[in-house]
């Protein structure tokens, strides 16, 4: 997988914000690595801070210039614009897809085996109204929860520009168990400022947005234990369901209180989280103060982490059809294939039996190409 989406270690100039983020943690003496990154001639400037929006010139080895491409050299034919509404099944077995044109159109296809891959919010759905009654299906949500807390420092920082991802963190990734969260930033574009930053308001959200310039925010990206489930309305659209339990919270809150020390060792003037109410506090700088990390805490605890209270995202979508040994355990065998109709199989982020703890991209489509060949060997044979 590595090697075909070009995933190396030569495209990490550090950012002003990673260059604030890095120094904070070499200041604690914690850990920091290089990001790898599947890109091919990144820019790692300007352009590069909006890679959010889609590469502009097309560094990121994505799917759609990699395995979509081969796919297209060696003969696969794409319905664009067209949305499967159902698995057709006859006798115990997947033998097609009927799907609908976005203008319209019925779309009917027969195949000796249907491959889901729509992520783990559509793939449970799909699967459920096709009749798929297997318990696990649409259970086991996992989403890596991430929010941030934000740093001003003195310097201009210009967070929306630079690399992407050059560095992280994982000095707390293992606080129970294989628990705990991921330390990272990403470009601070004034949108994705605006989803976050606390609103008091008007006349102090605009001297936060007016701040912005000089602000660093410290991603905290937690291992969710405990997972929510989707289900289907009543006319088969997908329905998420998602709160963080007692035990994520608790790790959640260990993230934002490192986050902080980090932000405060690197030097910032005032750090301040995403939660609703306003928490923030000024570092000791020149023998003046206001607040200390304690107080910040407390600050945080008395906000609340529970939902609602804070400004939250999810990264990476995994689990509700997840593969295991038995259909008492799981939605499909290992390969793939559900337990409830043959020559149907998963092969996506839905088929996670776990939060995996790192960005999935690889173990998604390591899993997708080894389940894959095996049934390519099937139907050759």
């Amino acid at each position: 997988m590595c090697e075909r989406l070009h995933v190396n270690r030569d495209h990490n100039r550090l950012s002003h914000r990673e260059q604030i983020l890095e120094r904070g943690l070499r200041a604690l003496g914690w850990h920091a690595a290089a990001m790898p990154r599947n890109v091919i001639g990144c820019e790692q400037g300007k352009i590069c801070g909006y890679c959010g929006y889609g590469c502009a010139i097309g560094a990121k080895q994505s799917t759609t210039k990699t395995w979509l491409a081969d796919a297209q050299a060696a003969g696969a034919r794409f319905f664009v614009d067209t949305c499967a509404q159902r698995i057709r099944t006859e006798a115990g077995a997947a033998t097609g897809v009927e799907a609908l044109s976005r203008s319209g159109h019925s779309v009917s296809i027969r195949c000796k085996a249907v491959v889901v891959a729509c992520g783990a919010i559509h793939t449970p759905a799909l699967l459920l109204r096709s009749g798929l009654r297997n318990e696990h299906i649409g259970r086991h949500l996992h989403l890596h929860p991430v929010s941030n807390v934000c740093g001003v420092f003195d310097e201009e920082i210009r967070p929306w520009e630079g690399t992407m991802q050059a560095i992280y963190s994982d000095e707390h990734h293992f606080l129970t168990g294989n628990y705990g969260v991921k330390y990272e930033t990403t470009a601070l574009q004034p949108v994705i400022a605006v989803a976050v930053l606390p609103w008091r308001d008007p006349r102090h959200y605009r001297s936060l947005l007016a701040k912005l310039s000089n602000t660093v925010g410290i991603g905290v990206l937690l291992r969710d234990r405990d997972g929510g489930r989707v289900t289907i309305d009543s006319q088969g659209n997908p329905v998420s369901h998602y709160a963080l339990s007692n035990f994520d919270r608790a790790h959640f809150r260990h993230g934002f209180i490192g986050a902080a020390r980090i932000l405060e060792a690197a030097g910032a003037r005032m750090i301040f989280s995403p939660h609703a109410k306003w928490c923030a506090y000024e570092p000791a700088r020149s023998g003046k103060t206001s607040g200390s990390l304690d107080s910040f805490t407390q600050a945080m605890d008395s906000a609340g982490w529970g939902s609602g209270r804070l400004a939250l995202f999810s990264f990476h979508i995994m689990g509700t059809a997840r593969l295991g040994g038995s259909p008492n355990t799981s939605a499909t065998n290992p390969e793939g294939e559900t337990w409830e109709v043959r020559n149907l199989y998963v092969m996506d982020g839905s088929s996670f039996p776990s939060a995996s703890g790192v960005n999935p991209m690889i173990s998604i489509e390591a899993i997708a190409y080894r389940n894959a060949s095996a049934l390519a060997a099937r139907a050759r044979g």
